[in-house]
């Protein structure tokens, strides 16, 4: 009987739970829903062979525990914001945290939504606060903010795959995140700037064409 050198699967859904991407990154749950999966099978000993999902959809969930880990490893320990903790509620996040200027260290809390930019880049977006019980200055606000993005703002374009966020959840105790992708074993190199829902090198070569067409007139 021949060998099996290749499979396609028209649809399969998986569901995980307590995926540890990065050391600093626990996801309690990940479900993936594909279809149109082509896998090869290795073509040498030393191969690992290539699979391909055209369209996969997935929900990634974290709690507020694993969350606060991930803000802890990634703030350095002399950082201007510092015991930063995130409390999670409908709709909203609550960051609270000390501000250090010099030899002052004053307690504030934030209220916060989180937004996606172009579907691949998740930050904060500071709305109301307070230090010490007292309304912080909008300057203030926006010094945190901006601190907060730099370095805890989450970037898909250097991810190993095509990854597409459409939307952001936020529960009381747990963060959800739904979007697509479309995985591609081993990852191949994607270009700087990506296009909506992927990168250039994802899109139809009819659609690759006129995208090509449409640059060269402009």
């Amino acid at each position: 009987m021949p060998a099996i050198k290749m499979v396609n699967i028209g649809l399969a859904s998986i569901r995980l739970q307590n995926v540890q991407l990065r050391e600093d990154l626990l996801l309690d749950e990940v479900q993936l829903d594909g279809s149109g999966i082509h896998l090869e099978a290795p073509e040498r000993a030393d191969d690992t062979g290539r699979a391909r999902a055209e369209a996969t959809k997935f929900r990634v969930a974290i709690s507020e525990p694993n969350l606060n880990r991930f803000v802890e490893a990634n703030l350095p320990a002399d950082a201007p914001v510092r015991n930063l903790r995130v409390a999670l509620f409908t709709g909203k996040a609550q960051v609270k945290g000390n501000l250090v200027k010099s030899v002052m260290s004053l307690p504030f809390s934030l209220e916060a939504t989180l937004q996606i930019e172009n579907g691949v880049r998740v930050k904060l977006d500071c709305k109301a606060s307070s230090v010490g019980g007292i309304g912080l200055p909008a300057a203030a606000v926006d010094l945190i903010e901006k601190y907060l993005n730099e370095k805890l703002a989450l970037d898909l374009r250097e991810a190993p795959i095509a990854v597409w966020l459409e939307e952001l959840r936020c529960e009381p105790g747990r963060l959800t995140a739904i979007g697509k992708a479309r995985i591609v074993w081993p990852p191949e190199a994607l270009p700087a700037t990506p296009i909506p829902p992927f990168s250039a090198r994802e899109l139809p070569e009819k659609e690759e064409n006129i995208a090509s067409s449409a640059s060269s007139l402009s």
